[in-house]
């Protein structure tokens, strides 16, 4: 099944997992509910849905989920 986000989302899941904006930057950082460092780049000021590349990137690698799966379900809770 296919999970579309947009960067709302990306920031809402960043804030759940307790990250801040780092200054006046694309980037969030924080430390998760599991003890874990985050570190997330987000552009705001695009609009639509994100590819499903770039989230399954962000989802594995920036924000340490096992899957966008997992995510969405993080998201949606």
């Amino acid at each position: 099944m296919g999970y579309t986000f947009t960067w709302d989302d990306l920031e809402k899941i960043c804030l759940k997992l307790n990250m801040k904006r780092q200054g006046n930057t694309s980037v969030w950082a924080g430390i998760g509910p599991d003890g874990r460092l985050r570190k997330c780049t987000i552009h705001a000021k695009h609009r639509g849905n994100i590819g499903a590349g770039l989230v399954s990137k962000i989802a594995k690698q920036e924000l340490l989920f096992d899957s966008v799966e997992e995510m969405y379900r993080f998201l949606k809770t």
